[in-house]
């Protein structure tokens, strides 16, 4: 195990949840949840780290850039990069969705997530549930409920595949441990979003669901048309769970981060004189563990519908500790 940072309390939130969930399940399907927050330590020997913070004039900035993001990052520091302030050029850089957070000296309260219902068992045999996320919070989710018998399938296209497959310790066929391990209990269905949405084929996944899982941005999902709106204009009763980095009504709601990014913005990485980047982008597997909780409650019909599941919230209890 590294012996690189992570926030205090973590693996005792995580525990706290996989039992709640495994107590839901008609059979368990967590177990040990060290297994589920290690998972890139656990599944290569020498796995790649988040950034290190970007010294930025009087303060630090999370960069977390993909291979697409370079050239834009590259264009937008010649007509922002003279701006110092990093809350400034983060808000300006998100303008250009570009993955940069301010890493915040000062934890900002977050009313914790709404789990609903965490008693009583649940049968997921029969339940369809069609998986439109990707990296690690939303594919832990719904493997999770693949595991506890419920049939997933996954959209993935050839063009755009979920950016872990081909990460850590792929030979380059796009069979990353990681990938394989948050996705093998699935069907995982070559359609692109893009361009799908209004056929018949994607139409008729969407009315024979019983849910829908998302990650992407609250604004791509507008653009493509995959907000609970438009889901509910092809099938009335099938319930969504929107996964995203920032709580709904937050500053940074329309924000692109990921978990290393929620980490800077929460104020936790902020543990001595400079900040310090996480072992490895833990508020992922806490989403994902009560997201799936969420999900449980929703095809239980106990919970609302439609809902949201942030990054932020989900480690509200590490922050407001």
């Amino acid at each position: 195990m590294t012996q690189r940072w992570l926030p205090e309390g973590l693996h005792s939130l995580g525990a706290e949840l996989g039992r709640a969930l495994d107590s839901r399940l008609r059979i368990p399907v967590v177990g040990d949840t060290e297994f589920w927050l290690d998972l890139p330590e656990l599944l290569v020997r020498n796995p790649s780290r988040p950034e290190q913070p970007v010294k930025w004039s009087n303060g630090y900035l999370c960069v977390d850039l993909g291979p697409d993001d370079l050239e834009t990052w590259t264009s937008f520091l010649s007509v922002a990069g003279s701006d110092p302030e990093p809350e400034s050029l983060a808000k300006r850089a998100q303008i250009w969705r570009l993955p940069v957070v301010p890493f915040r000296e000062n934890a900002r309260k977050v009313q914790p997530l709404d789990l609903g219902n965490i008693s009583g068992k649940v049968d997921l045999r029969g339940k369809q549930v069609l998986d439109l996320t990707s990296m690690w919070a939303g594919p832990l989710c719904s493997e999770l409920l693949a595991r506890a018998g419920a049939r997933v399938i996954k959209i993935e296209a050839d063009v755009r595949p979920d950016g872990l497959r081909f990460g850590d310790g792929d030979d380059g066929t796009g069979q990353a441990p990681m990938f394989l391990e948050l996705n093998k209990s699935k069907e995982i269905w070559n359609l692109d979003l893009r361009k799908c949405v209004t056929s018949s084929a994607f139409e008729q996944l969407v009315k024979s669901s019983d849910l829908v899982v998302s990650s992407m941005s609250r604004r791509a999902l507008f653009n493509l048309g995959l907000t609970a709106d438009h889901l509910m204009h092809i099938n009335k009763n099938v319930r969504s769970l929107s996964i995203n980095a920032f709580a709904a009504g937050a500053p940074e709601e329309s924000w692109v981060a990921y978990g290393t990014g929620v980490h800077a913005a929460s104020g936790l990485g902020w543990t001595s004189t400079i900040p310090t980047s996480p072992a490895y982008s833990y508020p992922d597997p806490i989403a994902g563990l009560s997201a799936c909780l969420i999900a449980v409650a929703q095809l239980a019909d106990e919970t609302d519908q439609h809902r949201e599941v942030s990054l932020e919230e989900s480690i509200a209890p590490l922050v407001n500790k």
